[in-house]
């Protein structure tokens, strides 16, 4: 059954006089937005920087000097390894720890054992072996792959990521862990066939 009651906006659009308004200000409405594209493709910026940026040579960043692996570099890893990461004289590692991985915890924080450390407990800490990805004057970065205890309900062995730097950044700085993360990912199901 229809409504006897039209539409109150079909009522307006009915009279001819509503019909042109809407019509002329519809025209109007788009006659200045296309005005206003114009404008803003014509205007452009062409000449915005008229003047020289800068009369200075662009500074460049040196590259690091490759050298021999520090046998002080690897100390401070193993005893890393043996400490933070087994949590054993978790007390003692705070010093060999970057701000970079430490943040600003306090030594009373790291000594409460909830340190940024992914623990691990490893067999094979004192015995496992580094393999150097890269090592300049003020860094490093080693993998070290670490064996489980039996029984510790853990993957039985992973790989990890051991980054050192020097403190200060400076040459003769102490070495200090800054990157410890596991180098695992998941695997990859085979599609089906």
């Amino acid at each position: 059954m229809a409504s006897s009651t039209p539409h109150p906006f079909g009522r307006v659009l009915s009279s001819p006089r509503a019909q042109r308004r809407l019509l002329i200000g519809s025209a109007v409405v788009f006659v200045a937005g296309a005005i206003a594209i114009l404008v803003a493709l014509m205007h452009g910026t062409g000449n915005a920087f008229v003047g020289t940026i800068s009369n200075k040579p662009a500074s460049l960043v040196a590259k690091d000097k490759a050298v021999p692996p520090s046998p002080a570099a690897f100390r401070v890893a193993r005893k890393f390894i043996e400490t933070a990461v087994l949590r054993r004289n978790i007390d003692a590692s705070y010093a060999l720890v970057h701000p970079d991985l430490r943040g600003r915890m306090t030594r009373a924080q790291w000594d409460t054992g909830n340190i940024p450390v992914i623990d691990y407990p490893a067999e094979n800490a004192k015995t496992a072996t580094f393999l150097v990805d890269f090592s300049y004057q003020t860094q490093m970065l080693l993998e070290v792959d670490l064996v489980a205890k039996p029984g510790s309900g853990v993957r039985p062995h992973l790989a990890f990521f051991l980054g050192l730097k020097r403190a200060h950044g400076k040459k003769n700085g102490a070495w200090l862990v800054n990157y410890w993360e596991p180098h695992w990912r998941p695997p990859v199901p085979l599609a089906g066939g």
